[in-house]
C-alpha cells in the first residue's frame, strides 16, 4: 500500500473565508472535517498517482517488472495547470511508462467515488480467472479544483455546489495477489449500481466565464438513498460472514462527512438493537483529509495502520458508496501488511534522521530516500498475452449499431447514441435486461465532458437495466467505465472474459459511444472520428465440451516510445468547453509500425501461420489506413477486412467489424483476427472463430 497526501494543509475556515459570496455555513461542525490536504500549485492528478505508486512499489515484495496489471481508478484527469484536464494517452500507459512497469497490461476505469474499489472488484475477477498474479491499483485525485470553482460560484448555504467545499487531495496505490492464506484477504467483495439515481451528483466543466469544473449534489437526496440501501448490503454480508461485534474490529465506509458515517453505524445498531458499530470500531478520517474520492478507504486504511490503531489479523468491512449510485461492501482480513508498513516507516525515518547530517552518509543532502527509477522505452515492447485453455466460450450473444440515419435522427448526444443502441440491441437478443450483470462503457468523447459519475450508469438507469433493486435481489447489474482510446473495447471485453472466466458473472454488455465535442464550435477543429454507438452482449457458455463460437484470446501490445505522438485534453475559453488536441504528423505511421510488430509476436504467442486466420479486420482509422497495413502484412485482398470511412470509427473499429463478420460468417468456421490500435502507442489483437 503507498499514500501521496500533497503537503498543504489547508483549514475549513479558510475555504469557507474564501468563498466570493459571503456565506454563514458552519462547515467544520456539519461535517466534523477541520482540515485537507490540497494540490495544484505544481502537482495535479497523475503526479499524486505517480507519487503514491512510488511509495507502493518501495514497500512491496514485487519489482516494477512483475506487475502484470495496471488499473488506474481516478474521477479527476486534471494532469497541468489551466484545466488540462486530460482524456488521451490513459493514466495507465503513462504511468507504464513513467515508472517502469514494461510486464503490465493497463487501462484506466472510472466510477466516481467507488473507482478504486470498482479496481478491486477487476483485480479479484482477473486474479481468480487466473490471467494475472499481481495487480497494481491506483487513484491520483486532484478534486481540489472544485473547490476553488465552487468558492467562485456559491451562492449561499442551500447551493448545490456546496458538497465541494468538503474534498481533499490524495493519491493511492495498492498491489494485489493471490492470498496464500485464505484466513487473509477479501473473503468478498460484491458491487452493484442503483442507476435510478445517477443524477444525485454530476461533475463537469463549469459554464461560467472563470473556467473550471464543478460538481453539482444534491446531497440529501443521495445520502438518504446511499445509507439506506447501503445498510441493507452491510448487513447482509456481516449475516454471511457470521463476524460477531467482538470479532469486528473495524468498519470504514466512504469517508463524506462525520454525520453521514454516524448515520450509517446508527441504522445497522438498529437493526442488530444493540451496538454493533460505535466509536472503538468505526472509523473517522475526515477531520484531517476531508472527502478524498475515490481513494478515501485506502488513505484511512494508511493513516490507521501508521496510527497503530489496525493490527495484523484484524477484521475490517469496508463499506462503497458513491455517485451512480454504485454501492458495495467487501469484509477483509490483515495479514502482516500492517506491521510491514509501519516497520517500514520506522526504517525511512531512521535513514531521513541520518540525511539530515549529510557527512555522516553517503547521501547528498536532500537527496530523496524513496525512489523509483524509471526505465527508458526498448524498442521491442512487450506483448502481454492473458488467454489460456477454458472449460467454456465467451461468445458474442448478440451485437448492434447505429447507421448514419439513426444517429442523424437523434440530438447531437453520446448518451443518446448510446441509449438508442442499448435499445436496438436489446430487440435483437434473447435475454431480457434483468439478465445483464455488467454494464461497460468504453466510448471516450461524452456530452458536456462529463466526469462523473460513470456514463454506464448515466446508461444502465435510462435503459431501466436493474436500476432499482434491494441488495438481495438475485439480479443485480454493476455499472463502470473503461477509457483507454480507441483501444477501450477491447480491454473492456478483457474485463468481461475476467469476471465471465471467474464465474461470477454470466452477461456483459460493453457499450461504446462517440462524439465530436467540437462540432458546432467555430474555429475549433474537429477531431476525426465517426459518431456513432455500439452495444455488445459477451456471455459465458455452458457446455465447453463442444465446438462453440467464441473468443480464443485476447493480446495487448505497447509501444512507448510513440507516447507523445497524441495528447487531448479539454480547452476552455470564455466559458466554453472544448476538445484541445496535438496529433504528431507521423502517428499513423507509428500505428503501422506498431501493429505489424504486435501481429507478429501475436501469432507467435498464439502458435499460429498467416495461413491459418481467415479473415484480418485492421484498425478501421481510414481507407487508405486499412490498405496500406494490409500491404505491409501482404494480406491477401479476399481476407482483409475494409469498412473504412474518410473518418476514424474509433471506438467502434472493432465491434462494427464483429457485426459485419457475424454477418458475413456466421457457422462458417471462419477464423478472425480483428486489430485495435490507439494511443500510447497501444494494440489490441483479438481472436474469434465463428463455428
Amino acid at each position: 500500500l503507498g499514500v501521496y497526501l500533497p503537503p498543504r494543509e489547508v483549514p475549513s475556515s479558510e475555504i469557507i473565508q474564501a468563498c466570493r459570496q459571503k456565506i454563514l455555513y458552519p462547515l467544520e461542525r456539519l461535517t466534523g472535517i477541520r482540515f485537507r490536504r490540497m494540490a495544484g500549485d505544481i502537482e495535479f492528478a497523475i503526479d499524486l498517482a505517480r507519487e503514491a505508486v512510488k511509495k507502493c512499489l518501495a514497500r512491496s515484495r514485487f519489482k516494477p517488472e512483475e506487475i502484470d496489471l495496471i488499473i488506474s481508478c481516478n474521477i479527476s484527469r486534471y494532469d497541468g495547470p489551466n484545466f488540462q484536464f486530460s482524456f488521451e494517452p490513459s493514466t495507465s500507459v503513462r504511468l507504464r511508462r513513467d515508472l517502469g512497469l514494461e510486464s503490465a497490461l493497463c487501462f484506466d476505469i472510472s466510477n466516481a467515488c467507488a473507482g478504486m474499489f470498482t479496481g478491486v472488484n477487476i483485480a479479484d475477477a482477473f486474479l481468480k480467472a487466473g490471467l494475472v498474479r499481481n495487480v497494481l491499483i491506483v487513484s491520483g485525485e486532484y478534486i481540489t479544483h472544485l473547490t476553488r470553482t465552487a468558492q467562485m460560484e456559491i451562492r449561499d448555504e442551500r447551493d448545490e455546489r456546496i458538497a465541494c467545499l468538503t474534498l481533499g487531495d490524495a493519491g493511492a496505490a495498492a498491489i494485489l495477489t493471490r492470498s496464500e492464506d485464505d484466513r487473509y484477504g477479501f473473503h468478498d467483495i460484491e458491487m452493484y449500481t442503483l442507476s435510478e439515481y445517477s443524477d444525485c451528483c454530476i461533475a463537469r466543466p463549469t459554464d461560467s466565464k472563470a473556467g473550471g469544473a464543478i460538481m453539482l449534489t444534491d446531497s440529501i437526496r443521495i445520502h438518504t438513498v446511499a445509507i439506506r440501501e447501503s445498510v441493507k448490503h452491510v448487513i447482509q454480508k456481516l449475516r454471511q460472514m457470521n463476524w460477531s461485534r467482538e470479532s469486528l474490529k473495524h468498519f470504514v465506509m466512504h469517508q463524506t462527512a462525520r454525520g453521514a458515517i454516524s448515520e450509517l453505524a446508527r441504522q445497522v445498531n438498529e437493526y442488530y438493537r444493540a451496538k454493533m458499530l460505535d466509536h472503538s470500531n468505526m472509523i473517522y478520517n475526515v477531520e484531517r483529509r476531508g472527502n478524498t474520492s475515490s481513494t478515501t478507504h485506502f488513505v484511512a486504511i494508511w493513516d490507521n495502520i501508521l496510527n497503530n490503531r489496525i493490527q495484523n489479523g484484524d477484521n475490517i468491512v469496508f463499506a462503497v458508496q458513491a455517485s451512480g449510485i454504485t454501492l458495495g461492501t467487501a469484509p477483509y482480513t490483515f495479514d502482516d501488511l500492517p506491521d510491514r508498513l509501519r516497520a517500514f516507516e520506522a526504517n525511512e525515518n531512521e535513514k531521513n534522521n541520518v540525511e539530515e547530517n549529510p557527512a555522516d552518509s553517503g547521501r547528498q543532502a536532500g537527496e530523496k530516500s524513496i525512489s523509483v527509477p524509471t526505465i527508458q522505452p526498448s524498442a521491442q515492447s512487450k506483448l502481454k498475452n492473458i488467454s489460456e485453455e477454458v472449460p467454456f466460450k465467451i461468445t458474442i450473444e448478440s451485437i448492434a449499431t447505429l447507421s448514419d440515419d439513426e444517429v442523424r435522427q437523434l440530438p447531437h448526444s453520446a448518451i443518446q447514441y448510446a441509449v438508442k443502441v442499448i435499445d436496438k440491441c436489446f430487440n435483437i437478443s434473447s435475454l431480457p435486461k434483468e439478465e445483464i450483470d455488467l454494464l461497460i462503457y468504453a466510448g471516450v468523447h461524452r456530452d458536456q465532458f462529463l466526469s462523473e459519475p460513470a456514463i454506464a450508469s448515466i446508461l444502465a438507469g435510462e435503459t431501466k437495466i436493474n436500476s432499482d433493486v434491494p441488495p438481495d435481489s438475485p439480479h443485480k447489474t454493476f455499472a463502470y467505465d473503461v477509457l483507454n482510446g480507441s483501444v477501450g473495447f477491447l480491454n473492456a471485453c478483457s474485463n468481461a472474459m475476467a469476471m465471465l472466466r471467474s464465474q461470477r458473472m454470466n452477461h456483459v454488455m460493453i457499450v461504446t459511444a462517440e462524439m465530436e465535442n467540437n462540432a458546432n464550435l467555430r474555429g475549433r477543429p474537429n477531431l476525426g472520428i465517426k459518431e456513432t454507438a455500439t452495444a455488445t452482449i459477451l456471455s459465458r457458455t455452458s457446455d465447453g465440451t463442444s465446438p462453440a463460437e467464441g473468443i480464443r484470446a485476447i493480446d495487448f501490445f505497447y509501444a512507448p516510445q510513440y507516447i507523445d505522438a497524441f495528447y487531448s485534453h479539454i480547452g476552455q475559453e470564455a466559458g466554453t468547453s472544448y476538445l484541445d488536441f496535438r496529433r504528431d504528423p507521423n502517428l499513423f505511421d507509428y500505428y503501422h509500425e506498431s501493429t505489424c510488430q504486435a501481429v507478429t509476436q501475436f501469432l507467435q504467442t498464439q502458435k499460429l501461420t498467416w495461413d491459418m486466420i481467415d479473415l484480418i479486420a485492421p484498425p478501421q482509422i481510414s481507407p487508405d489506413f486499412v490498405q496500406k497495413l494490409g500491404d505491409q502484412l501482404q494480406i491477401p485482398p479476399k481476407k482483409l477486412v475494409n469498412l473504412a470511412e474518410e473518418v476514424d470509427l474509433y471506438t467502434a473499429s472493432v465491434p462494427f467489424c464483429l457485426n459485419h463478420l457475424r454477418q458475413q460468417y456466421a457457422h462458417s468456421g471462419k477464423l478472425a483476427l480483428i486489430l485495435s490500435v490507439g494511443t500510447g502507442v497501444q494494440v489490441g489483437c483479438l481472436l474469434y472463430h465463428f463455428v
